[in-house]
């Protein structure tokens, strides 16, 4: 890692967590995290930032639409 490559990625590690919070279904919880993930990927600037993803499943009641 050259001099001027390694600025950016310690300044990213010292800034605060990218925090993301998921709550839903199964299926939108997985859909949700691999758009973060293709997001993480095309974005220079995310490279050595630390991402903090909470994920809470919930399904849906019996008997209800919601």
């Amino acid at each position: 890692m050259t001099p001027l490559n390694r600025l950016p990625y310690l300044v990213n590690l010292m800034r605060r967590p990218l925090r993301i919070r998921l709550v839903g279904p199964p299926d939108q919880a997985a859909a949700a995290l691999q758009g973060i993930a293709h997001m993480v990927l095309r974005r220079r600037d995310m490279n050595g930032r630390r991402i903090r993803v909470h994920i809470t499943i919930r399904t849906r009641p019996a008997g209800g639409d919601r």
